[in-house]
C-alpha cells in the first residue's frame, strides 16, 4: 500500500525535523520545507496529498501560501501556529483550512487529526471524477445530492458544488440529523475541532460559509437556521 504524502513547512528546524521523522515512523512519505518559498512547486511536483504549514513563517505568511494551496489543490491543510490569534485563525478556516492546531502541540493528537482528515478526504483524484453516473448519492434535501464518499454535493441547476472538507462534513452532519437543535459543542465535537472561544466562533464562519452555496438567500436560510442561544438547525420538510 503507498503511503500518504505530506508537506511540512516550518523555520523552526527542530520542529521541522522532529515533526517529519514522527510522521514517516508513522508510515507517512513526509517531504520537509524550512521556508514559505516554492510551496506550491513542491506540492505539484510531488504530488502531495496533506499540507502542514506553520502560521509565521521567516519573511512570509503561511496563511497567504495556504490561501494559494487551498485555491489550487483539493487536499487537507493543517496549520500550527506558536501565535494565539483568534482573527487569524478564523479568517484561515473561513479561507478553506482545515484545522489549527496551537505550539506546543501533543504530537499523538496532531497525528490523530491527520487522521481524521484524511478518513474524510478523497485524496485518489482519479476516483474523484465529476460525474453524476459515477457517483453514489445516499443523501438529500431539496434539490441537493450528497455522496458521502466521494464527498461530493451536487445540484441539477448548478452541477457539483464545491466543499472543502470541513463544509462538506458539517452538511451531512446536519443532513444526518436534520430537525433536530444541534449545539455548537457538539459541532465542535464532530469535526474534531477544540472547545475554546475562537474555534465556537469558527463554527458560525462555517456555518456562514455553507449557506452561501446551498441557501438561495443567505441572509433568510430555508435550511440551515439559527436557533437563538442554543445553536442551529437544519430544517427539512417531510416532502423534500
Amino acid at each position: 500500500m503507498s503511503r500518504t504524502r505530506i508537506l511540512v513547512v516550518d523555520d523552526d528546524i527542530d520542529i521541522l525535523n522532529f515533526l517529519s521523522g514522527f510522521l514517516e515512523e508513522n508510515e507517512f512519505e513526509v517531504y520537509s520545507q524550512n521556508t514559505g518559498e516554492n510551496v506550491l512547486a513542491i506540492i505539484e511536483k510531488n504530488n502531495i496529498e496533506f499540507l502542514i504549514i506553520d502560521l509565521k513563517l521567516a519573511g512570509m505568511n503561511g496563511l497567504d501560501i495556504s490561501k494559494e494551496v487551498a485555491a489550487k489543490h483539493d487536499i487537507p491543510i493543517i496549520m500550527i501556529s506558536g501565535v494565539n490569534d483568534d482573527i487569524e485563525k478564523i479568517v484561515g478556516l473561513e479561507s478553506g483550512l482545515d484545522d489549527f492546531v496551537d505550539k506546543p502541540f501533543n504530537p499523538r493528537l496532531l497525528l490523530a487529526r491527520v487522521r481524521s482528515r484524511l478518513r474524510r478526504s478523497n485524496i485518489n483524484h482519479k476516483e474523484k471524477e465529476h460525474s453524476k453516473e459515477k457517483t453514489i448519492f445516499d443523501l438529500s434535501f431539496g434539490g441537493f445530492l450528497l455522496d458521502s464518499t466521494l464527498c461530493t454535493l451536487f445540484q441539477a441547476s448548478e452541477g457539483f458544488i464545491e466543499l472543502t472538507n470541513t463544509e462538506f462534513r458539517l452538511l451531512e452532519y446536519f443532513v444526518k440529523n436534520s430537525n433536530q437543535i444541534i449545539s455548537r459543542q457538539n459541532l465542535s465535537d464532530e469535526l474534531g475541532l477544540e472547545s475554546s472561544s475562537y474555534m465556537m466562533r469558527s463554527i458560525d464562519v462555517l456555518i456562514l460559509r455553507l449557506r452561501r452555496k446551498i441557501e438561495l438567500i443567505p441572509s433568510k436560510p430555508k435550511y440551515l437556521q439559527t436557533r437563538r442561544n442554543r445553536g442551529y438547525m437544519f430544517v427539512i420538510e417531510p416532502n423534500e
